[in-house]
């Protein structure tokens, strides 16, 4: 089922928002590291490389902004 038009513009509006957060807070000193000791022996972590080490008031940013496009509060997510 496809979502509604509403849905799917909060979800490009979220796509925006990300992108513009991720340039704000990449730290582009966070190395691939697929053996690094704290990692399994088997790992997909080479498919999953995500490795953004954003301040907490930053992570916090992002998920407001999220939560308000989608009607949710800010502080909680409950729906407002």
């Amino acid at each position: 089922m496809r979502p509604s038009q509403a849905q799917v513009e909060r979800l490009r509006a979220l796509s925006g928002v990300h992108a513009d957060w991720v340039n704000r807070n990449l730290d582009a000193s966070v190395e691939f590291q697929p053996d690094a000791p704290e990692r399994p022996e088997v790992s997909d972590y080479n498919l999953h490389y995500l490795d953004v080490n954003p301040p907490a008031d930053a992570e916090q940013e992002f998920h407001e902004q999220a939560r308000t496009l989608f009607g949710l509060d800010p502080e909680t997510g409950r729906r407002v």
